[in-house]
């Protein structure tokens, strides 16, 4: 099967729906702004961009993991790339670990794919710049203060690579591995880089100074630093007032938008329902939302605009008349939510229940198989406090700004869909079948004294 042509086979149907980021341009690429409260935030991000007098900006975006920000992302950047910016993308989660995440590694992987991501743009930085952001890293790091023999020991260790590296990439590496995968090492690391955070800070901006120069002079309008996967953080109460996330994005928020080009990170969508966001929002004043596809409405009753949307995502990648029969289809889009990811999860469990014959292989029992299986995934992983909380989300669609609620947004418990600018919520459709929560609901939501 081609990249461009529509599965039949139950074989080809399971990997057509394998639940990857799109890249820009890709024709199973569906616009599905109209039912996701009319907004394009692709447009909202670039124009935050392009229309800025400045060299810098600072922006999150957020949205449910696996709603389709990346997606938008490679949007984002192939439309800043046409408009002359040279753009670094790169996934937060292939340089460090968003399961223990410091803002010094953020920054520490940001300085590594500005090295490297510059070197692919064609620019060269200069020896002496490159020596002294190496000198640094090795002492406040490594505490070597030999550059030479530190050299020797980094070339060793990388020989057997595919490449041969430059001594400051060597480092990096070493770096962000060690972020990444050693516990120890990872504390050791922070302890000595938080101290030094405006130092750190200062050899960034030194490289993207240089690096703009060298952009200007080929015409670039400036550069711009996409960072993703940062959604990935998993909420953590660190004490009664602060997460995690507001240790990273509101105490350290100022860090992390002090370099000096523009920048997009992605945020956890908990973030935005913290009793401090109105902090978050004072440092980021610029927080697009990709809101979940609308399949039903604030009064409960089927969306079929939205319906008819997520049938189309899979349009794009199934020839739907030979794979299902009856309502099965329609079924599996209802009980996605909305959210393209799930959906896709939905219909390779479908497949492995799929029927024998040809065409029409994914039947209803199928489909309610596939649905049954997701139900017991959540029934395994919503905690027995949070039902008579879901059923208050279930009658008012709203959300409370406390760490319950963060967790269940985090989790995909409770899903976020927008109707023009006002945001609404409501409890997963698979979570809406579980006993539990049908119990809950028919005693109105209240908890045993």
């Amino acid at each position: 099967m081609t990249a461009h042509t529509l599965a039949r086979t139950i074989k080809d149907v399971f990997n057509a729906v394998n639940p990857l980021p799109l890249p820009s341009g890709d024709p199973r690429y569906v616009d599905c702004a109209a039912v996701r409260g009319n907004e394009d935030v692709v447009t909202l991000l670039f124009n935050a961009i392009h229309w800025s007098d400045q060299p810098k900006t600072a922006q999150l975006f957020t949205g449910h993991r696996g709603c389709g920000k990346s997606t938008e992302l490679f949007r984002l950047q192939k439309r800043l790339e046409d408009a002359g910016y040279a753009v670094i993308y790169f996934g937060a989660d292939e340089a460090i670990d968003v399961e223990d995440v410091n803002y010094s590694d953020v920054l520490v992987a940001i300085a590594q794919q500005v090295f490297s991501g510059l070197d692919r743009l064609g620019v060269t930085l200069d020896d002496e710049l490159l020596d002294d952001i190496f000198r640094w890293f090795s002492e406040v790091v490594y505490e070597k203060v030999n550059t030479r023999e530190f050299q020797a020991e980094l070339a060793a260790e990388f020989s057997l690579g595919p490449k041969i590296l430059a001594p400051l990439a060597q480092l990096l590496a070493k770096i962000t591995g060690q972020l990444r995968t050693g516990v120890e090492s990872r504390q050791q690391i922070r302890s000595r880089l938080d101290p030094q955070i405006a130092h750190l800070i200062e050899r960034i901006n030194l490289m993207i100074a240089r690096g703009v120069g060298t952009l200007h002079r080929q015409d670039k309008q400036g550069l711009v630093i996409l960072v993703d996967n940062l959604d990935r953080i998993p909420f953590r109460k660190l004490d009664a007032e602060r997460s995690n996330h507001d240790a990273l994005y509101i105490e350290h928020g100022e860090a992390l938008r002090s370099l000096r080009c523009h920048l997009v990170y992605t945020v956890p969508i908990a973030s935005l329902y913290s009793k401090n966001v109105k902090m978050l929002t004072s440092l980021f004043p610029d927080c697009r939302v990709l809101p979940m596809i609308m399949t039903h409405t604030k009064q409960n009753e089927e969306y079929e605009t939205g319906l008819d949307k997520m049938e189309q995502i899979l349009a794009e990648r199934i020839e739907l008349d030979d794979v299902f029969e009856g309502s099965a289809l329609r079924k599996l889009c209802i009980e996605s939510g909305g959210h393209p990811r799930i959906l896709m999860t939905l219909v390779r469990y479908a497949c492995e229940y799929a029927s024998n014959r040809y065409p029409k292989p994914i039947d209803d029992a199928a489909a309610e198989r596939a649905i049954a299986r997701f139900t017991s995934e959540y029934s395994r992983s919503v905690p027995e406090e949070y039902f008579p909380l879901l059923v208050k989300v279930y009658n008012t669609k709203k959300c409370d700004n406390d760490a319950a609620y963060r967790d269940m947004l985090h989790n995909l418990i409770v899903l976020e869909y927008m109707n023009g600018l006002e945001p609404w919520h409501d409890v997963h459709p698979s979570v809406q079948r579980l006993a539990k929560f049908r119990s809950a609901l028919s005693d109105g939501g209240r908890t045993e004294p």
